[in-house]
Formats: structure tokens, C-alpha cells, sequence
């Protein structure tokens, strides 16, 4: 009885895995029919390096295989096509994050409301809540839901500190004459690349792709600021 406390626990956690791996399980009982889907079989075919057992809670969480991992009736309906398998899978995600959809649409949800659900419903820690929105929305993706347009394309960047600052100095300047000329600033150079600054270790190489994008955007918006620092 305790054992399957546990399980139903472990089932009730959102998958928070990489985005992409977790779509090559799904694919994976797509085109397949495995007696039983485990690490090893992820690891055979290789789907989510090092993530394996995220894949394996994605597909329980959704109700494709059960806790020994052998595959339910569900994960037939993966097998049709056409509208059919979109109608499918749509009801595969109602039935998993049905509390979710209880609470809300998603014709007027926002990422930011998705991640809240996470974090306050789910009580998950701010990078699983993080990883389990993106791996919802491509849900919903794929499912073809009728979704906001916040949820159907990426999200804007934000200005960075430093830019909102020239931002509002630039609103606030009093405007020039005709005819006078407004000095140029100098110029910074283009920061395209990071010289110098990656070197793939061991642990870089085991890190999730989800984490090692976030990285390289955190390192990237660091060069500029330093080229924008050296140009003052």
C-alpha cells in the first residue's frame, strides 16, 4: 500500500525534463511497440543523455506506461493519425494536467501564469516550474490546442538594465534643433561570439540543453556589457 503511495506521488509531479527528449519518448512509443519502456531502452536509443528517468516520469505522468513501465492501453491512441491522433493526444494532456485545465484557459493564459500554476499548485522550485511550462506549451503544441498568442511563439527578450537606462535617457533628452547635428557615440563592436570564454568540461557535457542555453544567454548578455563598459 505504501509502495504505491509513493508511486502515485511520483506520478503526480509535472515532468520537468528536457523539452526535446521527452517528445523523442513520446515518439518513441509513436512508432514502436516495447514490452517495457525503461533507461535502458531510452538509453538504446538514445533519447535524453543522462536524463533517461525524466523521460520515463514524463510517460507515466501522462498515463502511457504504468509503474513497472510496461506500456498502457493509452499509448495505442499515440499510434493513430491525422485528426484523429491530434484529438487523442489532446485528451492524453487534459486528463494529465486536469487540474490545470480547471483552472486555466488556455486561450488567455500567459507563460508567466502557467509557471505560477507550477510553482503555488505544484510546489515546484522555480527551474523545475520553469521546465515543466516549456514542456507543457510544446504539449499543447503539438496537440494542437487553440492557445494565446503568448504561448504560440517565443517571448520577447527583455531590455537589460543597461539598456533601459539609455532607454529613458534618450526619451527624457530635449530635442535638437533643425539643423544641428548630434554627436555620434562611439560604436561598440558587434558581440557575435565568445572568444576565449567557453571550454566544454565534464560537467558542461552532462548539463541539460535547456540549462546549457540558459548559460550561454547568461554569458553572452555578460560580453556585451563588457564591450558596452569598454566603449564608455
Amino acid at each position: 500500500m505504501e509502495q504505491g503511495s509513493q508511486s502515485d506521488i511520483k506520478r503526480r509531479v509535472p515532468p520537468y525534463g528536457p523539452v526535446k527528449g521527452m517528445v523523442e519518448g513520446l515518439q518513441l512509443l509513436q512508432r514502436a511497440s516495447p514490452s517495457v519502456v525503461d533507461e535502458a531502452l531510452l538509453r538504446s536509443n538514445n533519447v535524453a543523455p543522462n536524463n533517461e528517468y525524466k523521460v520515463v516520469g514524463a510517460l507515466r505522468y501522462l498515463a502511457l506506461i504504468d509503474d513497472e513501465g510496461k506500456p498502457t492501453e493509452k499509448s495505442r491512441l499515440l499510434k493513430t493519425r491525422g485528426a484523429t491522433y491530434m484529438l487523442n493526444l489532446q485528451e492524453l494532456v487534459r486528463q494529465a494536467y486536469g487540474d490545470l485545465f480547471k483552472r486555466i484557459s488556455l486561450r488567455d493564459a500567459s507563460r508567466d501564469l502557467i509557471y505560477n500554476y507550477f510553482v503555488t499548485e505544484a510546489k515546484m522550485g522555480s527551474e523545475m516550474a520553469a521546465k515543466a511550462t516549456r514542456f507543457f506549451i510544446e504539449l499543447c503544441r503539438l496537440a494542437g490546442f487553440d492557445t494565446s498568442s503568448d504561448l504560440q511563439g517565443g517571448r520577447p527578450p527583455k531590455a537589460s538594465g543597461l539598456k533601459t537606462a539609455q532607454l529613458k535617457a534618450k526619451r527624457a533628452a530635449p530635442r535638437r534643433e533643425a539643423g544641428v547635428a548630434e554627436p555620434r557615440a562611439p560604436v561598440a563592436p558587434a558581440a557575435t561570439s565568445l572568444p576565449l570564454m567557453l571550454a566544454v568540461t565534464p560537467e558542461m557535457a552532462k548539463m541539460e540543453e535547456d540549462d546549457l542555453e540558459q548559460l550561454f544567454r547568461r554569458m553572452l548578455r555578460a560580453w556585451r556589457r563588457a564591450i558596452d563598459d569598454r566603449s564608455e
